[in-house]
């Protein structure tokens, strides 16, 4: 896992769904808009987070301090 990525898995985020299955969740942290993005898994990591259309990096965990 990258550098940024941990920093954005720590900060503190409250999700909304969409109606999209791709991209089942977003959210608006600062003016930046983050999506998460639903992978295949288990060939791939299950969650993307991204923030701005710049993909961050690849998750499974859905980290406690974020609230869907």
């Amino acid at each position: 896992m990258n550098n940024a990525l941990m920093l954005y898995l720590q900060q503190v985020a409250v999700w909304h769904k969409t109606d999209k299955a791709e991209f089942p969740y977003i959210t608006e942290i600062n003016g930046e808009i983050w999506k998460i993005r639903l992978n295949d898994f288990p060939e791939q990591a299950l969650y993307t987070l991204i923030v701005q259309e710049m993909e961050i990096g690849d998750f499974d965990d859905w980290p406690s301090q974020w609230q869907r």
